[in-house]
Protein backbone atom coordinates (compact mmCIF):
# COMPACT_ATOMS: atom_id res chain seq x y z
CA UNK A 1 0.00 0.00 0.00
CA UNK A 2 2.81 2.37 0.80
CA UNK A 3 4.36 1.59 -2.54
CA UNK A 4 1.14 2.64 -4.35
CA UNK A 5 1.03 5.87 -2.43
CA UNK A 6 4.57 6.72 -3.38
CA UNK A 7 3.82 5.94 -7.02
CA UNK A 8 0.83 8.30 -7.01
CA UNK A 9 2.93 11.05 -5.45
CA UNK A 10 5.61 10.57 -8.05
CA UNK A 11 3.09 10.80 -10.91
CA UNK A 12 1.59 13.98 -9.46
CA UNK A 13 5.01 15.58 -9.22
CA UNK A 14 5.66 14.75 -12.88
CA UNK A 15 2.30 16.21 -13.97
CA UNK A 16 2.84 19.41 -12.02
CA UNK A 17 6.29 19.78 -13.54
CA UNK A 18 4.89 19.34 -17.06
CA UNK A 19 2.17 21.89 -16.34
CA UNK A 20 4.69 24.48 -15.09
CA UNK A 21 6.93 23.88 -18.08
CA UNK A 22 4.10 24.35 -20.56
CA UNK A 23 3.07 27.72 -18.98
CA UNK A 24 6.52 29.33 -18.95
CA UNK A 25 7.25 32.11 -21.48
CA UNK A 26 9.17 31.30 -24.61
CA UNK A 27 12.31 33.15 -25.58
CA UNK A 28 11.90 36.56 -27.33
CA UNK A 29 12.58 36.54 -31.04
CA UNK A 30 15.36 38.57 -32.67
CA UNK A 31 14.64 42.31 -33.40
CA UNK A 32 13.80 42.85 -37.03
CA UNK A 33 15.57 45.41 -39.26
CA UNK A 34 14.33 49.06 -39.18
CA UNK A 35 11.89 50.05 -41.95
CA UNK A 36 13.06 52.37 -44.76
CA UNK A 37 12.17 56.08 -44.40
CA UNK A 38 9.66 57.42 -46.95
CA UNK A 39 10.96 59.72 -49.69
CA UNK A 40 9.82 63.42 -49.41
CA UNK A 41 8.03 64.90 -52.42
CA UNK A 42 9.64 67.70 -54.49
CA UNK A 43 8.67 71.26 -53.41
CA UNK A 44 6.57 73.18 -55.96
CA UNK A 45 7.88 76.40 -57.54
CA UNK A 46 6.62 79.79 -56.27
CA UNK A 47 4.07 81.59 -58.45
CA UNK A 48 4.90 84.91 -60.19
CA UNK A 49 3.87 88.07 -58.29
CA UNK A 50 1.12 90.08 -59.98
CA UNK A 51 1.91 93.60 -61.20
CA UNK A 52 0.63 96.61 -59.22
CA UNK A 53 -2.39 98.36 -60.73
CA UNK A 54 -2.14 101.99 -61.80
CA UNK A 55 -3.27 104.59 -59.25
CA UNK A 56 -6.62 106.22 -60.02
CA UNK A 57 -6.84 109.89 -60.91
CA UNK A 58 -7.75 112.18 -58.00
CA UNK A 59 -11.21 113.66 -58.34
CA UNK A 60 -11.77 117.40 -58.46
CA UNK A 61 -12.68 119.13 -55.24
CA UNK A 62 -16.39 119.83 -54.98
CA UNK A 63 -18.02 123.12 -54.02
CA UNK A 64 -18.75 123.91 -50.37
CA UNK A 65 -21.33 121.47 -49.07
CA UNK A 66 -24.95 122.44 -48.69
CA UNK A 67 -24.55 122.03 -44.95
CA UNK A 68 -22.08 124.97 -45.00
CA UNK A 69 -24.19 127.27 -47.16
CA UNK A 70 -26.68 129.52 -45.39
CA UNK A 71 -29.84 130.58 -47.18
CA UNK A 72 -33.02 132.30 -46.08
CA UNK A 73 -36.64 131.75 -46.92
CA UNK A 74 -38.30 134.35 -49.12
CA UNK A 75 -38.83 137.45 -46.97
CA UNK A 76 -41.79 139.66 -47.89
CA UNK A 77 -41.07 143.25 -48.91
CA UNK A 78 -41.67 145.55 -45.96
CA UNK A 79 -39.89 148.88 -46.35
CA UNK A 80 -39.65 151.23 -43.41
CA UNK A 81 -41.62 153.94 -45.22
CA UNK A 82 -44.93 153.00 -46.86
CA UNK A 83 -45.43 156.30 -48.67
CA UNK A 84 -43.65 157.55 -51.83
CA UNK A 85 -40.05 158.46 -51.04
CA UNK A 86 -36.74 159.13 -52.75
CA UNK A 87 -35.01 156.40 -50.72
CA UNK A 88 -36.14 153.53 -48.54
CA UNK A 89 -34.72 150.49 -46.76
CA UNK A 90 -35.63 147.19 -45.12
CA UNK A 91 -33.75 145.08 -42.59
CA UNK A 92 -33.59 141.51 -43.86
CA UNK A 93 -31.66 139.88 -41.01
CA UNK A 94 -28.91 140.20 -38.42
CA UNK A 95 -26.00 137.78 -38.08
CA UNK A 96 -24.32 136.77 -34.84
CA UNK A 97 -20.55 136.76 -34.64
CA UNK A 98 -19.27 133.75 -36.60
CA UNK A 99 -22.35 133.32 -38.82
CA UNK A 100 -21.05 135.65 -41.52
CA UNK A 101 -17.47 136.73 -42.28
CA UNK A 102 -17.53 139.99 -44.17
CA UNK A 103 -13.95 139.52 -45.39
CA UNK A 104 -14.21 135.95 -46.68
CA UNK A 105 -17.79 134.88 -47.33
CA UNK A 106 -19.88 135.59 -50.41
CA UNK A 107 -23.36 136.97 -49.88
CA UNK A 108 -25.88 136.92 -52.73
CA UNK A 109 -29.21 138.75 -52.49
CA UNK A 110 -32.17 138.16 -54.80
CA UNK A 111 -35.51 139.88 -55.38
CA UNK A 112 -38.56 138.04 -56.70
CA UNK A 113 -41.21 139.72 -58.88
CA UNK A 114 -44.46 137.91 -59.57
CA UNK A 115 -45.39 138.35 -63.23
CA UNK A 116 -48.57 136.30 -62.86
CA UNK A 117 -49.86 133.43 -60.75
CA UNK A 118 -47.68 130.95 -62.66
CA UNK A 119 -44.57 132.97 -63.52
CA UNK A 120 -42.08 134.84 -61.33
CA UNK A 121 -38.88 136.67 -62.22
CA UNK A 122 -35.90 136.45 -59.88
CA UNK A 123 -33.23 139.13 -60.14
CA UNK A 124 -29.90 139.36 -58.37
CA UNK A 125 -29.24 142.62 -56.55
CA UNK A 126 -28.01 145.20 -57.31
CA UNK A 127 -30.72 145.67 -59.91
CA UNK A 128 -31.86 148.72 -61.88
CA UNK A 129 -35.51 148.98 -62.87
CA UNK A 130 -35.02 151.48 -65.66
CA UNK A 131 -38.72 151.78 -66.51
CA UNK A 132 -39.41 153.28 -63.07
CA UNK A 133 -36.00 154.87 -62.42
CA UNK A 134 -35.46 152.64 -59.39
CA UNK A 135 -32.25 151.16 -58.02
CA UNK A 136 -32.30 148.13 -55.67
CA UNK A 137 -29.15 147.31 -53.72
CA UNK A 138 -28.10 145.93 -50.33
CA UNK A 139 -25.72 146.77 -47.52
CA UNK A 140 -23.92 144.66 -44.91
CA UNK A 141 -23.08 146.65 -41.79
CA UNK A 142 -20.94 145.43 -38.92
CA UNK A 143 -21.65 146.14 -35.28
CA UNK A 144 -20.27 144.88 -31.99
CA UNK A 145 -20.86 141.12 -31.94
CA UNK A 146 -22.35 140.73 -35.41
CA UNK A 147 -23.60 142.35 -38.62
CA UNK A 148 -26.85 143.25 -40.37
CA UNK A 149 -28.14 142.89 -43.92
CA UNK A 150 -30.40 145.59 -45.35
CA UNK A 151 -32.12 146.20 -48.67
CA UNK A 152 -31.60 149.81 -49.78
CA UNK A 153 -33.44 151.45 -52.67
CA UNK A 154 -33.38 154.84 -54.31
CA UNK A 155 -34.79 156.66 -57.32
CA UNK A 156 -32.44 157.52 -60.16
CA UNK A 157 -34.08 160.82 -61.06
CA UNK A 158 -34.57 162.31 -57.59
CA UNK A 159 -38.31 161.62 -57.65
CA UNK A 160 -40.38 159.70 -55.11
CA UNK A 161 -41.56 156.11 -55.56
CA UNK A 162 -43.16 153.32 -53.53
CA UNK A 163 -40.64 150.69 -54.72
CA UNK A 164 -43.20 147.94 -55.22
CA UNK A 165 -41.50 146.01 -58.02
CA UNK A 166 -40.20 143.13 -55.85
CA UNK A 167 -42.62 141.08 -53.77
CA UNK A 168 -39.96 139.45 -51.57
CA UNK A 169 -36.22 138.93 -51.08
CA UNK A 170 -33.86 136.13 -50.04
CA UNK A 171 -30.14 135.82 -49.40
CA UNK A 172 -27.53 133.06 -49.81
CA UNK A 173 -24.20 132.99 -47.95
CA UNK A 174 -21.35 130.89 -49.39
CA UNK A 175 -18.50 130.53 -46.86
CA UNK A 176 -14.93 131.24 -47.85
CA UNK A 177 -15.53 132.36 -51.43
CA UNK A 178 -15.14 135.77 -53.04
CA UNK A 179 -13.96 138.52 -50.74
CA UNK A 180 -16.99 140.58 -49.81
CA UNK A 181 -15.03 143.14 -47.81
CA UNK A 182 -16.26 146.01 -49.99
CA UNK A 183 -19.94 145.08 -50.00
CA UNK A 184 -21.72 148.40 -49.51
CA UNK A 185 -25.04 150.06 -50.08
CA UNK A 186 -24.52 149.56 -53.79
CA UNK A 187 -24.74 145.82 -53.22
CA UNK A 188 -21.66 145.29 -55.36
CA UNK A 189 -18.18 143.81 -54.93
CA UNK A 190 -14.95 145.70 -55.35
CA UNK A 191 -13.36 145.07 -58.74
CA UNK A 192 -10.14 143.98 -57.05
CA UNK A 193 -11.80 141.08 -55.21
CA UNK A 194 -10.22 137.70 -56.01
CA UNK A 195 -11.87 134.30 -56.16
CA UNK A 196 -11.37 130.93 -57.82
CA UNK A 197 -15.03 131.10 -58.80
CA UNK A 198 -17.17 134.21 -59.09
CA UNK A 199 -20.59 133.16 -57.84
CA UNK A 200 -21.99 136.62 -58.61
CA UNK A 201 -21.71 135.76 -62.31
CA UNK A 202 -23.94 132.70 -61.94
CA UNK A 203 -27.71 132.75 -62.35
CA UNK A 204 -30.07 132.14 -59.44
CA UNK A 205 -30.99 128.74 -60.91
CA UNK A 206 -27.31 127.76 -61.18
CA UNK A 207 -26.71 128.68 -57.53
CA UNK A 208 -29.81 126.74 -56.46
CA UNK A 209 -28.68 123.64 -58.36
CA UNK A 210 -25.05 123.86 -57.29
CA UNK A 211 -25.85 123.99 -53.57
CA UNK A 212 -29.14 122.04 -53.54
CA UNK A 213 -31.08 125.00 -52.22
CA UNK A 214 -34.84 124.34 -51.99
CA UNK A 215 -37.28 126.88 -53.30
Amino acid sequence: MKAITNLVKGMMIVMVSLLIFSCSDGEDGAIGPAGQDGVNGVDGTNGTDGSNGADGVDGEGGPPGTANVIYSDWIATDFETNVPAETNEQLLTSFNFGEFNLNEDVILVYGRHEVNILVSEIKQLPYILASQNEYYGFEVSSFSGGSSLRIEVTTLDGGTNLFTFFDDFRYVIIPGGISASSSTASGGLESGSKSARDYTKMSYQEIKTLFNIPE
